[in-house]
């Protein structure tokens, strides 16, 4: 019932977030920040992934690059940055030189140490690793969700054998990058039985980092989803206790590592301010947040000189939920400061109801946390996947659906590059 109640308080919260398509707010950074760089494009579309993503094309990839360096150029970053990580899609659908000219323009505006990337592992090389780790990169993750042939064979994912994973870490790790691989409890066809089986392979390969998500549901987007939420949590718990047996430290809910660095943008995002790039990239930034279009009226707006995106003043009580999750995230029970005395009150209620001994989240404390983070996160208010939550979304379709021809020049209109 608390777990409910909570989760309800929690989706109201972000319901009153609400966007306006309309010109762009000018973004200052004048505190630690963060950067985030989207790279749409994937050779497939993965049942699971709840991001925006284009197939992938040589045109649109060309003038992808053209834009996302100029609109870096035209940023008006001020501050010292925290951490800079290029999602997606599949930014190894990039040459290494491709990512090379963003880090670049990058470099040219903002210093930065910690550089990550999220990778596919059956389209990576060694020699790729070789080439980001001359550009500077210090951290990689590797999207693996499964090694059981039954379990990828439904979600359109290829991950490449135990055998190549392994090789991909062992250099990695040889040249100094922080790796995480990622693991997916919950997948279609999943079992208790092969998910414990995938992690103890990934054990076997001793990567930096190991992350374990349940499957996720963006509101708004329509997914398969096999409705096994809480015996995947189950799964993670047990594969916890596997982990911290093997010398891993569990850094968050989701979350263990051999080290003290961490990979964890979604961590990061939930509390600071950040920059986004790129088509559908979005961007917190003072009062506001922001979400770039998709990918042709994005090109379109760079071109023009005139970036129109998603833009909703920051909810304070969506924020408190977010400080609020973040603690929950990091399974740490030490209230921020300015954490809301109602909020404070409720973590009381969770002591005296046993959810936290001590200091210490107990069994039923961590399933409350799984149960709250997989809320948090499929609650945000994804402008692209639930126009539900935009003002004037025609307005977006509108723009949306004019045609190639004028401000864009020769951009073929690809099919696969959206509507």
């Amino acid at each position: 019932m608390l777990t409910s109640i909570s989760r309800r308080f929690l989706q109201k919260s972000f319901e009153r977030t609400r966007y306006t398509f309309k010109d762009l707010p000018e973004r200052v950074f004048r505190a630690p920040f963060g950067v985030y760089v989207h790279v749409p494009f994937c050779y497939g579309k993965c049942t699971f992934c709840p991001f925006y993503k284009e197939i992938f094309s040589e045109s649109g990839k060309d003038h992808y690059l053209e834009c996302i360096v100029r609109e870096i150029e035209e940023s008006k970053l001020e501050g010292e940055e925290a951490w800079v990580y290029f999602g997606g899609g599949t930014p190894n659908t990039l040459a290494p030189e491709e990512i090379g000219r963003i880090v670049e323009a990058l470099g040219r505006q903002i210093r930065f140490t910690s550089l990550g990337i999220e990778l596919l592992p059956a389209r990576l090389t060694l020699a790729y690793l070789d080439n980001l780790r001359r550009l500077g990169f210090t951290k990689v993750s590797l999207g693996v969700e499964s090694f059981a042939e039954e379990v990828l064979g439904k979600t359109g994912r290829r991950t490449g054998t135990l055998s190549q994973l392994a090789d991909l870490v062992d250099h990695a790790q040889s040249l100094g990058l922080w790796v995480n691989a990622d693991m997916m409890a919950g997948l279609p066809d999943q079992s208790a039985a092969t998910f414990a089986e995938d992690v103890r392979k990934l054990l076997s390969i001793r990567p930096s980092q190991i992350t374990l998500y349940p499957f996720l549901v963006v509101r708004g987007l329509e997914a398969h989803s096999p409705g096994r939420t809480r015996s995947a949590f189950e799964w993670i718990e047990q594969a916890a206790a596997m982990i911290l047996d093997e010398g891993y430290q569990r850094k968050g809910v989701w979350t263990f590592t051999v080290g003290q660095d961490l990979y964890d943008s979604s961590r990061d995002e939930l509390v600071q301010d950040f920059a986004g790039f790129g088509p559908a990239a979005a961007s917190t930034c003072g009062p506001w947040k922001t979400v770039n279009p998709e990918l042709e009226p994005y090109l379109r707006g760079v071109r023009e000189g005139r970036m129109r995106g998603f833009v909703a003043p920051k909810n304070p009580a969506a924020d408190d939920w977010r400080k609020f999750a973040r603690m929950l995230y990091d399974l740490r029970v030490e209230p921020p400061s300015d954490l809301p005395a109602p909020m404070r009150a409720f973590i009381r209620l969770l002591r005296a109801l046993g959810y936290i001994r001590d200091g210490v989240w107990t069994s039923k404390g961590k399933i409350f946390a799984h149960e709250i983070t997989k809320t948090m996160v499929e609650s945000l208010p994804f402008p692209l996947q639930n126009p539900a939550c935009v003002e004037n979304y025609s307005e977006y379709e509108r723009i949306r659906a004019r045609r190639e021809g004028n401000a864009l020049g020769p951009l073929p209109l690809d099919p696969a590059l959206g509507p």
